[in-house]
């Protein structure tokens, strides 16, 4: 549950503080739901349970991420309707989903501090041992369509997605957000 702790604090460093703020913004709720489903689904007696949250999560906030995702900590999710995430990927620390993503295929390997906006599909083919990989600090422009890998720090738009340009290590949201508010979360 130290994931869901530091969700919280992400949470926090977006919307800002208040309590009003947790039944408001449904960003909230769906992480919590997502994570208690991944909770759930650890225990072979409880997995049903795990299958219950990522299905009410579908009927209250149309998404789906079912609870065999892999996701790191600092999860960020905004205006997250119409997301769906295949059960094999894996996503790193304080990545940002906006709605409307679609991340599917098997294999699909997303790094730590990614950014993937409004409409962006990540659709992978590789079979087996394969995996599509975006690299960390990438950012996936709205609407962009990544069928290959995204190297890191790298900014891809356009369909098929391709590399429009590349921002310095360390220039990502999380850092823009702590360096606005003056706010540490990590």
């Amino acid at each position: 549950m130290g994931n869901l702790l530091e969700d919280i604090q992400v949470f926090k460093l977006v919307k800002g503080f208040g309590v009003g703020k947790y039944f408001y913004y449904p960003e909230i709720r769906m992480i919590l739901l997502f994570r208690l489903s991944q909770f759930f689904f650890q225990y072979k007696l409880l997995k049903p349970f795990a299958y219950l949250f990522t299905n009410l999560n579908d009927f209250l906030h149309g998404i789906w991420i079912g609870p065999r995702v892999q996701i790191g900590k600092g999860l960020s999710l905004a205006h997250s309707r119409g997301l769906v995430i295949n059960p094999t990927t894996r996503i790193g620390s304080y990545c940002s989903i906006l709605q409307r993503v679609t991340i599917g295929g098997p294999n699909v390997i997303i790094g730590d501090n990614v950014e993937i906006l409004a409409g962006a599909q990540i659709i992978s083919n590789k079979r087996g041992k394969g995996s599509l990989v975006i690299g960390d600090e990438a950012v996936i422009a709205a609407g962009a369509v990544v069928v290959k890998d995204v190297p890191a720090n790298s900014i891809v738009a356009g369909i098929p997605a391709t590399i429009i340009g590349y921002r310095d290590k360390g220039d990502n949201w999380m850092n823009y957000l702590e360096n606005e508010k003056n706010i540490n979360v990590a």
